[in-house]
């Protein structure tokens, strides 16, 4: 058996934390003067004395209700994924360039099942290169109210880890794509097809053919001790019979026991100028080891995502 070692990604690996605490051992008396220093500059909606609208992450807006009222969030029915909201889609899939998140908003439970989010997940890193997927809850008191981020391919994984026949759905739904003539088409993973690579053909049929694999009918109904484990969707007024999920709905309590540690709920609030938070908010640039920071309002309403490279590039500049 052969094993191939990329030394340099081994050695990134293992010296950069090393590095990292190294630096705060033999600069931890230094560190809160820099931290001064950097908060006596913090004013206003300006990080640093830079604006924290130049670190902005790019932001992705769908519209989870599609033509034929079809609501992608929860009652997207297999057999109503038809031509009208298969275009929809298509246009959503395929605006041109990659943006950095997508805002899931829960509401007050009742607006997202798990499949969706899971299944989206995958999709959307596939089609739009998304990096972060944000959560919002809406409360008595507060609309849009912040939960947390996490990164797509982590959140698939927690939620497999979950509900594992969602896993086994996917897999058979590849696999249906693939022998149908979808391929990767570049070295990110994406799926289309070789005449049609930018096609979003294939990620339609997967959304379709995965939620066939978790749906009763067409699938056998469940029996009466799993029976808990399913969700009625709202039945079509066509159509008296009830298609049963094999999935549940998410809340924001839901959510943060399903993703666990992988949610990120740090956040800068930039209106909030008291020295304590400024410090606070400086040091959480400075050691936060995710790709984005989530900038909220005194009522954590989510703003929007910062990169946090971008950041310190502008706090430690040269």
């Amino acid at each position: 058996m052969n094993i191939s070692l990329d030394i340099a990604a081994l050695a990134s690996a293992i010296l950069y934390p090393l590095v990292l605490l190294i630096v705060f051992i033999l600069f931890r008396k230094e560190i809160p003067a820099l931290i001064k220093s950097l908060s006596g500059r913090l004013t206003g909606l300006s990080f640093a004395g830079i604006s924290l609208e130049l670190a902005k992450a790019e932001a992705f807006s769908p519209n989870w209700v599609a033509q034929g009222a079809l609501d992608l969030r929860q009652k997207a029915e297999a057999a109503n994924v038809n031509d009208s909201t298969a275009g929809n889609f298509s246009t959503i899939l395929e605006t041109t360039g990659e943006v950095d998140y997508v805002i899931i908003n829960l509401g007050r439970g009742k607006e997202w099942l798990s499949s969706r989010l899971y299944i989206m997940s995958i999709i959307f890193e596939n089609r739009k290169g998304i990096k972060g997927i944000v959560f919002l809850e809406s409360t008595k008191d507060t609309r849009k109210k912040f939960i947390g981020w996490a990164e797509p391919q982590k959140v698939r994984w927690a939620l497999a880890n979950q509900f594992p026949w969602f896993e086994k759905a996917y897999s058979d739904a590849y696999s249906i794509i693939l022998d149908q003539g979808a391929k990767i088409v570049n070295h990110k993973g994406r799926l289309g097809f070789s005449y049609d690579p930018n096609s979003s053909r294939s990620s339609i049929t997967l959304l379709e053919n995965f939620l066939k694999k978790i749906q009763s009918p067409p699938e056998n109904p469940p029996i009466p001790e799993e029976e808990i484990e399913w969700v009625d969707l709202p039945s079509d007024p066509m159509n008296p019979n009830y298609t049963k999920e094999h999935t549940s709905w998410l809340n924001a309590e839901s959510l943060e026991t399903s993703l666990d540690e992988i949610l990120v709920t740090e956040n800068i609030n930039p209106t909030n100028q008291t020295s304590k938070n400024i410090e606070k908010q400086v040091k959480m640039a400075l050691i936060s080891a995710h790709k984005f920071i989530a900038v909220v309002n005194e009522e954590k309403q989510f703003s929007y995502l910062v990169k946090r490279e971008k950041l310190l590039e502008q706090l430690l500049p040269g």
